[in-house]
């Protein structure tokens, strides 16, 4: 089958990222969204995500409909990648291919608790990921024991540092992880090896700077990148490079058909969300 090489990344981005898509025929369960924020630029942020729910997962009519223009994967394809990112998010609710629980959702406003009848609802459906606010999941016990029981059940997850949360040692609890957080700063980065065979081209540039939450411990995706030009003044550094300094903007501990992830980026100015998170929510069947 061929492989179909799309363009998609924010709006911002001087150069877009080019991410391959599974090839006709493929299918998916939806991916659920658990209190990202609902603007703009989230949908442009979570755009690879949208484009391949609404192409692929198995609850989504939006193939099915019938459209004299777009009634044909390139079509659909096309036409999807031509909107921006509030179109996305519209489409994907639509059809539920993407499951949106936005920020404004997941509370109550009366009494600012979790939305346990919306919640019970979702408990109802299977999911390829989740993807889920920081913020929320070490928060909110409900919605802790929610994505955790869904882990268990086969779906990937991602954390996401929305609010940057320093203490991530619920994660290490609930996802049997030993991962540490190291530190907020910003670093230049690249993609060693491991990372190269999760994103791959979803980060196409040899190194970024940018700031970042960075984790210490298994599945580390990125390591810093250090020229060796700045280091040749012997007087200075006589030792040659030093050791790059510890963590990741991501990592990600890959077990059989499921994954689990922390996404410690803060800028999406500086690196493409889209094509990452696509990445990561689809790692295992890749």
């Amino acid at each position: 089958m061929k492989t179909i090489l799309v363009n998609l990344a924010i709006e911002e981005m001087a150069k877009k990222t080019p991410v391959q898509l599974q090839p006709p025929g493929y299918s998916c369960e939806p991916v659920l969204v658990i209190g990202l924020p609902t603007y703009k630029d989230w949908g442009e942020n979570l755009s690879n995500v949208l484009i391949h729910c609404l192409l692929y997962a198995t609850t989504s009519t939006y193939m099915n409909e019938s459209d004299d223009d777009d009634d044909d994967y390139e079509g659909k394809l096309k036409h999807l990648t031509s909107l921006d990112g509030e179109e996305l998010m519209k489409l994907s609710r639509e059809h539920n291919a993407t499951v949106i629980w936005s920020e404004n959702d997941v509370l109550n406003e009366e009494d600012e608790e979790v939305d346990t009848v919306r919640l019970r609802e979702l408990e109802k459906g299977d999911y390829q990921a989740i993807i889920v606010d920081d913020t929320y999941f070490i928060r909110e016990p409900d919605i802790t024991a929610f994505v955790a029981d869904k882990y268990e059940k086969g779906a990937s997850v991602v954390v996401m540092a929305i609010e940057g949360i320093f203490n991530i040692s619920p994660l290490r609890r609930k996802f049997n992880v030993d991962w540490e957080f190291g530190a907020y700063t910003k670093r230049s980065i690249k993609l060693n090896d491991l990372g190269k065979e999760i994103i791959g081209d979803a980060f196409p540039k040899d190194s970024v700077y940018t700031k970042s939450h960075f984790i210490v411990g298994e599945g580390e995706l990125f390591t810093e990148f250090q020229d060796p030009e700045d280091y040749e003044d012997e007087e200075y550094y006589p030792d040659g490079l030093p050791s790059p300094a510890p963590g990741s903007p991501v990592v990600t501990v890959v077990r059989g058909s499921k994954s689990v992830s922390y996404f410690g980026f803060v800028n999406w100015r500086d690196v493409s969300y889209g094509g990452i998170l696509w990445k990561l929510c689809f790692v295992s069947v890749s």
